[in-house]
């Protein structure tokens, strides 16, 4: 399943195998070992691999029933029983499992470069989701990163930045801080370097877009034109294309721009056209728009990625369109003369 010359999954830090055990003692610990606990995440390092289990064990939790996970964990479950010394050390491993079955699932990709690099810091994974998928992940130095529909991002750290490479579709970064490391994103021609602060990014066939939402972060172009960095602040939406560069600022639209990471789509006076581009990224009924009248309709709302139906109900409902679903089962949105 792995594309060659990558591996999956495969966790080398011994940090990754005592926040595992943690997690398997936490539920009956007591208040000494709750100290303890605290005592040890208080390393950040330490701090950063809890938080990478606990999300896998959440979401381990969230799809235990998942239809595409149950052989994975009822095998899982079997061999560690058969080969289990003692009760911790299973539990330990499970949870371990857990990790890697929810990373190495349908729902989203994480793959680890065989081949070492010099000068980056190893293992440097490469997150990636498909059509309808998001993937949230804690990195390295604490930072987290979510990953929309179809899209992909390589980590690249070493001693000098915490350099990441989206090659494909959105993500949004919630950057910890790390005194001389900027973090530093690198999409479309753009680089964009932030100390503490959250923000978006969606890399375009023609264009890269940025949308801050909390903190300062500057855009440059990686071609080195002499063209000095943009510097951004909270709301604002930087494009940059081989045109130019182009900057919007209005209160909120930044959040609403990465409210996708929440499962939701908000559009606030959009045309038609576009909020059916946004919705035909997640979902796999496809909708077309027929008529250039219907396309120009302007739509306010918020729908959850990858829900079809609630969407064109509020279409009938609300605006002159007819509906028309063809035998292959796109959807055909007209205009009601």
């Amino acid at each position: 399943m792995s594309p060659t010359g990558w591996t999956p999954c495969v966790v080398t830090d011994p940090r990754f195998d005592s926040a595992a055990a943690w997690a398997g003692r936490l539920d009956s610990a007591d208040d000494a070992t709750r100290q303890a606990f605290a005592e040890w995440r208080s390393d950040p390092a330490n701090e950063a691999a809890w938080r990478a289990v606990d999300d896998a064990r959440r979401s381990a939790v969230a799809l235990a029933d998942h239809p595409d996970l149950l052989g994975l964990r009822h095998a899982t479950i079997a061999r560690a029983v058969r080969n289990r010394p003692y009760q911790r050390t299973y539990r330990r491993w499970a949870f371990a499992a857990a990790a890697c079955a929810v990373i190495a699932a349908p729902l989203a990709w994480l793959t680890v470069p065989s081949d070492g690099r010099p000068g980056v810091s190893a293992p440097n994974p490469t997150y990636r989701t498909d059509v309808g998928q998001r993937l949230a992940v804690t990195l390295p130095d604490g930072s987290r990163l979510t990953l929309n529909t179809d899209s992909r991002v390589r980590l690249a750290y070493d001693t000098v930045a915490r350099r990441l490479l989206l090659d494909r579709g959105q993500a949004l970064f919630e950057v910890a801080k790390h005194q001389g490391r900027p973090f530093v994103v690198v999409a479309g021609g753009q680089e964009v370097t932030a100390h503490g602060t959250e923000f978006d990014v969606r890399l375009e066939s023609d264009a890269t877009q940025v949308a801050l939402i909390e903190g300062k972060v500057s855009v440059a172009s990686t071609a080195r034109t002499g063209r000095p960095a943009t510097a951004m602040t909270v709301d604002d939406v930087l494009v940059a294309s081989p045109t130019g560069v182009s900057i919007r600022h209005t209160p909120g639209g930044a959040a609403a721009l990465a409210s996708w990471s929440e499962g939701r789509l908000t559009f606030a006076d959009q045309t038609l056209a576009s909020a059916v581009a946004e919705m035909n990224r997640y979902g796999s009924q496809p909708i077309r728009i027929t008529d250039p009248r219907a396309a120009a309709l302007r739509i306010s709302g918020s729908f959850r990625t990858g829900e079809v139906a609630p969407f064109i109900g509020a279409l009938t409902a609300g605006f002159p369109v007819t509906i028309h679903e063809r035998a292959t089962g796109e959807i055909e949105i007209g205009y009601r003369r």
